[in-house]
């Protein structure tokens, strides 16, 4: 056996290990995917953090009989879309068209996600690739790009810099052509495909939806299907950096994506491939945000997160300020809201709340401080008579009246 026959009898047997488990995901059939106790468990996992909405609370009553009736709908493709809820959302100042699925159809597609797309689309994905997947995230992606700039200044101090990138109208622009020829490379059952594809198609509902348009184009905020077809849709521009590229410092969150290069006009040459590759793709890349920072004396924001690689070689996180003005909006937005009747105290703590732990992954304990004292000073009454203590970097003390809150360094001040 010569050395060639050796290596072609070493391939063969790597490409049959591969297909035999691409087969274990992308080879289910209908049935397998789609059945009553899948369904029941999806449709649990879809009432999750909205029981407080009647039709939650309708459909979980009925749990059973649902979800029953969604599979045989699915088995006998007598599908019919109702429609969307659409409503309009501020977020930063931007105004986000959100069209909201009824139940029904959320625990159908979770139970065709968690079951069958999500593990035949992540396949192919690379490592870095963060959004909306099992062990990554947002926490995961800040956590690699540190570990990025960690590694690069080891390598090259602060030669080089970063180049951004972001896609212009991203889910309202992906091409329903691209995203059906990309999912039917993966998905081997023909019911499971035009499953997809009706869901695909359910997005020219939409509001924002141009039915006059010649190439069909949009996916909806906030359904589990347009999430992992957003997250597969660029993919191709995921494996033109670091297949061919061969950058190693590369990371992508949905549409927000960056390149770590010791070379500026590696990182120019980048930026025009990449916008000659986005437009082989239907998509379109946000001038205004293809920017390349470098590291010497500048700052980048990534995820709402402004970064520094400091002359120490130390990477320093903190709050961008636009994160720090939309929370000070929100409190005012909030306490006027309780002091009308408008919102629940409770809601308003739980919702400053979750910004906290965004802030906590920041080295910002002094903004983190100074916020916590503004909004226990602004909702004095609701947090003093709370039965538990309201998780903050300030003093807590319980007294008669309630609980009072007053920042650690303040005392100590008032101490020496």
């Amino acid at each position: 056996m010569t050395s060639e026959e050796r290596r072609e009898a070493r391939y063969q047997r790597r490409k049959a290990k591969r297909e035999a488990k691409a087969l274990e995901t992308t080879g289910k059939t209908f049935d397998e995917v789609i059945n009553f106790g899948n369904m029941v468990e999806a449709g649990r996992k879809c009432c999750d953090g909205s029981r407080w909405k009647t039709s939650t609370i309708l459909f979980e009553t009925h749990l059973l009989p649902e979800c029953a009736d969604i599979v045989e709908t699915l088995a006998g493709e007598k599908r019919r879309f109702k429609g969307f809820h659409s409503f309009t959302t501020v977020e930063h100042g931007k105004a986000r068209q959100i069209d909201a699925l009824p139940i029904q159809e959320r625990a159908g597609q979770k139970c065709l996600c968690q079951n069958y797309l999500t593990k035949a689309f992540s396949r192919s994905f690379i490592s870095t690739n963060s959004a909306s997947l099992e062990g990554r995230g947002m926490d995961y992606a800040l956590e690699t790009l540190h570990q990025q700039l960690t590694r690069h200044f080891h390598r090259y101090g602060l030669e080089g810099g970063i180049y951004q990138f972001d896609f212009k109208g991203y889910f309202g622009s992906l091409p329903h052509d691209l995203i059906k020829a990309r999912a039917r490379r993966v998905i081997r059952d023909d019911r499971l495909y035009r499953l997809y594809c009706s869901y695909i198609d359910d997005f020219l509902k939409m509001k924002t939806a141009d039915p006059k348009a010649k190439r069909k184009r949009g996916v909806g905020l906030g359904s589990e299907v347009s999430q992992i077809t957003a997250l597969d849709a660029a993919s191709p521009i995921d494996h033109y950096f670091k297949d061919r590229r061969r950058v190693e410092a590369y990371g992508r969150y949905m549409d927000d994506g960056y390149a770590i290069s010791p070379s500026l006009e590696e990182l120019r040459d980048l930026d025009r491939c990449n916008h000659l590759l986005a437009a082989d793709l239907g998509l379109t890349l946000n001038d205004k945000k293809c920017i390349i920072t470098p590291f010497k004396h500048h700052s980048f924001t990534f995820l709402k997160v402004r970064f520094t690689l400091q002359e120490s070689g130390k990477v320093t996180m903190k709050l961008s300020r636009q994160s720090i003005k939309a929370i000070r909006r929100k409190m005012d937005i909030f306490r006027a809201w309780v002091t009308e009747g408008q919102m629940d105290a409770e809601d308003a703590i739980q919702s400053y709340q979750s910004w906290r732990a965004h802030a906590k992954r920041c080295d910002s304990y002094r903004t983190l401080e100074a916020m916590d004292a503004r909004f226990t000073s602004m909702f004095v009454p609701e947090l003093r008579r709370r039965k538990n203590k309201f998780p903050c970097t300030l003093r807590a003390k319980k007294t008669k009246t309630g609980w009072e809150y007053t920042r650690i360094t303040q005392q100590a001040t008032q101490a020496a």
